[in-house]
Parts: structure tokens; sequence; C-alpha cells
């Protein structure tokens, strides 16, 4: 999605579509990514890992080449729903498979590891995007996506497993048990909320730059770079962290700290009106370092289930945040346009992030499986 953003307007000049249905090409896209997270959740254990992925690349390469090759905009949207379903089965494998072959002491660095390519990925994909767009057109974007997906399959089907490790098919897998577990449902109503709170900023952000503080574009593309560096500076300390305090700890440590900076950001912003662009900065290199050092820990926590339940956790968490990040940017969008529309945002921003802290506040007690080597 990251590489396809530059090319939207290139698109809706190519084919002659009004501004809503070339924005629709983003909407569908993640309307399947969220939908199809139960999908693969429930099909992880009956196919595998390695089965999975098979399917979920080679479908990303031909609805890509279904894009590249749309004629009009029916066919294209079509393509873009279905790429979303194809994307989802990497957002629910790899997780799970990280979490079922590490141990304790490995799991939260391979979580890091993970989310340290997914905050690359959104701060370098636009810009690359808009460098090739002059050169392959916004139909080459796609010939692209469908060739990296092709690379990348021999790849991941050799080190994929084909079943997870551990994965006793007697035990209760379905829907129900996970819901009745209670330690999963708050580390993982915790965890969305905290994404959720990153999606509703971030996604509101450029409107806030421009309208609230008079910047422009470029002052974004900094917010970003900051946002993105910090997180990889606490990614890479974030294993150490948990593996010396404990996972309780480093989760608490950065909720509050994720607290005190959006209510001190909220606090200038009431106080002076609006907040200086400094601020913003401040408050975003905060959350985002304070993210990199709880989410791994969280994430790994809360699915610390039986490996028949852990395939449908990682779907059921990630449609979770995804979730809320919708439902927030919705909420705060009214009040984007406004000159005072940053004591809204961070108002919203706050509460999510006050709800998340309470569901650790009293750090839930793990039941541990046993995890074999991959």
């Amino acid at each position: 999605m990251d590489l396809y953003l530059p090319a939207v307007p290139a698109l809706q000049a190519d084919l002659a579509v009004s501004v809503p249905l070339a924005q629709a090409t983003v909407a569908v896209y993640l309307a399947g990514l969220a939908g199809a997270q139960l999908l693969w959740g429930e099909l992880l254990n009956r196919m595998g890992p390695r089965r999975c992925m098979e399917v979920g690349l080679a479908l990303l390469a031909l609805t890509s080449l279904g894009c590249a090759l749309a004629p009009g905009i029916e066919l294209l949207l079509a393509m873009r729903l279905l790429q979303g379903v194809a994307a989802a089965a990497a957002t629910v494998v790899a997780p799970t498979v990280v979490r079922a072959t590490l141990g304790d002491a490995d799991v939260v660095r391979g979580i890091a590891a993970i989310s340290m390519v997914e905050a690359i990925v959104p701060a370098a994909g636009p810009v690359l995007g808009a460098l090739m767009l002059p050169l392959i057109g916004w139909r080459g974007t796609f010939w692209l996506l469908a060739s990296l997906a092709l690379l990348v399959l021999p790849w991941v089907v050799r080190i994929a497993p084909r079943r997870l490790p551990g994965l006793d098919s007697s035990h209760d897998a379905g829907w129900l048990g996970l819901l009745r577990n209670r330690s999963y449902l708050r580390l993982a109503a915790s965890h969305a909320l905290c994404i959720g709170a990153l999606l509703t900023f971030l996604a509101s952000a450029p409107q806030l730059l421009l309208h609230s503080l008079g910047q422009g574009p470029a002052a974004f593309a900094v917010l970003q770079v900051l946002g993105v560096g910090s997180f990889m500076l606490g990614a890479t300390q974030s294993g150490r962290l948990a593996a010396r305090f404990g996972h309780a700890r480093v989760v608490q440590w950065g909720s509050g700290a994720q607290l005190l900076a959006c209510g001190l950001a909220l606090g200038v912003t009431l106080a002076w009106g609006r907040p200086p662009y400094a601020v913003v900065l401040a408050y975003w290199m905060s959350f985002c370092g304070a993210l990199a050092v709880r989410g791994p820990a969280t994430f790994g926590d809360a699915l610390a289930v039986p490996p028949a339940q852990m395939g449908r956790g990682t779907a059921l968490l990630v449609l979770a945040l995804l979730a809320a990040g919708s439902i927030g940017t919705q909420a705060v969008a009214p009040f984007m346009g406004r000159t005072d529309g940053a004591a809204p945002l961070f108002a919203s921003v706050l509460l999510m992030l006050a709800a998340s802290a309470a569901l650790v506040w009293r750090y839930p007690r793990i039941r541990r499986p046993g995890a074999p080597s991959a």
C-alpha cells in the first residue's frame, strides 16, 4: 500500500475517475486486509503456515498483475480487494510462527524485528514509489509488486514450517475458547488500543500540520523520519529490557511514557491554543520509542496461548487494532480541517492510551506454552 500511495493521483487522471473513486482503491484494500484476518486465522491450523504463505503470495502476485492490466476502475477495485485478502496471510502467519517457534527469551526480539521492518516500509515506501512513478507509471507499481511477491515466494516456502510446532489438534482451538481467555483479551485489547492511537494520530497528522500549525508536506516527512528513528532505537533495546526487568515492567513503563507524552502535548495545546511544531515532534518521538519498548512484549504475551489458538489469536488481535485505528481516525476527522483541531486529536489519543494502560496496570498472569526450536 505504501509503495502505491503516490500513484493514486496518476491513476485518477489516467482512468478519468473522481477523487473518491481513486481513494476507494486504498479503502477496499484495507477492507480486504481487515476482513481476511479471521479467514487466515481459521485456515492456519487447517493448511499450515507453509501452505498459507504459498496461497497468499501466489494470490498477491496474481492480483497485482490483475491491477496492472485492469482496463477500468471496476476491475481495479475488485483486484485491490483481493490484494488485501492475499496480504492478510502474512499479517497472521508471520507473528504466529515467530511466537510458536521462539522461546520466551527470544520472542520479544523476534517480534521487535518484524516491527522494525513494518516501521521502515511506511517511511520508505512512499518515497520510493514517488521516485519510480515518472519512470514506470502507476501500472508499473503493480508489476513491481507482482515481481516482489514471486521473488520472495520460494524463500518463504523454504523457511515456513508445514505445521506449527507443538500443535495439538485435540485442544480447544475454537474462537470461544480464545475469547474465554481473560489474559489474552486484556493484553490484546491493550495493544489494539495503543496501535489504534498510533494510527489515529498518523492518519490525522498531515491535516493537523497543515490546518493547525500551517506546515507543509516537508513537516510530515520529518515527523515520519524522526518517529521511525525513535522506534528503531527503542526496538533494538526492547528484548534486552524485557529480559532484564520483565515483560510486565517494560509494558507498564512504556504505557506510562506514552501517557505522559500525550498529556503534556495536550496541556501545551490547551494552554497555547495550538501546539508548537517542536512539541508535536517531541510527542511523536516519545510515543514511537515507548511503543517499540512495550509493543513486542505485549504482542508476545497476548499470544502466549496454546499453538492451536495462536493463529486465531493473531488474526483477532490484528483485526482489533485495525478497527481501533479506523474508529479513532473517523472520530477525530470532523476536527482536522479546523485550526483548533489539535486539542480534540490529543484528547482522543490520550483516552485510548489511558484505556490501554489501565488494562495492563495490573499485569495479567501469563501461562507461557513451551516453544520448541524452529
